[in-house]
């Protein structure tokens, strides 16, 4: 049986707080949703959670920092982990990476992989609500709707900037698997969930 979201998963970890949260979502995912994950970290996400400690959780082999990072049998990361990856999903995807996607600026790992990535690509906004509301970003978002990404609506929780309840929460995985599955099914990625 194909796992949920197919066989090979590409996570992209940018630099939002809720970064603190992905080691656990990335070993969820390598148990239940697909056979191999591989993780790119933004410099940004490294502030908040360490290539070693992603490496704990994705595999000693599985993590990438930099366009120039070459481990195992990988030489050119934005090329070699996009060519055959089923899902590629920014999570969490901030602002800042949202505007550069859609505008097509590749002066990262994660930017230029997207650029270069022929799979589903899945955006999962995490930022503080004003920013989220604000006119530059939802111009962003239809950009990247408009070049094919997926973008998943934020969710409602506590904003460390202000310590106000608001939008713009990175929602746990289990609050949109359904659309990730819906997702990965169109791509013909995917299982039905029972």
């Amino acid at each position: 049986m194909k796992p949920l979201l197919g066989e090979r998963l590409l996570v992209a970890v940018t630099g939002s707080p809720s970064a603190m949260n992905m080691p656990q979502y990335v070993l969820m995912m390598r148990r239940n949703l697909a056979t191999e994950v591989r993780v790119m970290i933004s410099r940004g996400a490294q502030r908040f959670v360490t290539p070693y400690v992603m490496r704990l959780f994705a595999g000693r082999d599985a993590v990438f920092t930099d366009v120039d990072d070459m481990q195992g049998d990988v030489q050119v990361p934005h090329i070699e982990l996009v060519a055959d990856v089923d899902l590629f999903l920014v999570m969490p995807a901030t602002a800042n990476l949202i505007g550069r996607a859609a505008n097509g600026i590749c002066d990262d790992l994660i930017t230029t992989a997207i650029v270069a990535c022929e799979a589903p690509v899945v955006l999962v906004p995490a930022m503080n609500g004003a920013m989220w509301r604000s006119s530059a970003v939802r111009s962003n978002v239809e950009r990247c709707r408009g070049h094919g990404y997926h973008v998943i609506e934020p969710g409602i929780g506590l904003q460390l900037a202000d310590d106000q309840e608001g939008i713009g929460v990175m929602p746990p995985l289990e609050h949109f698997l359904d659309q990730l599955v819906a997702i990965a099914g169109a791509a013909g990625l995917a299982v039905e969930r029972s």
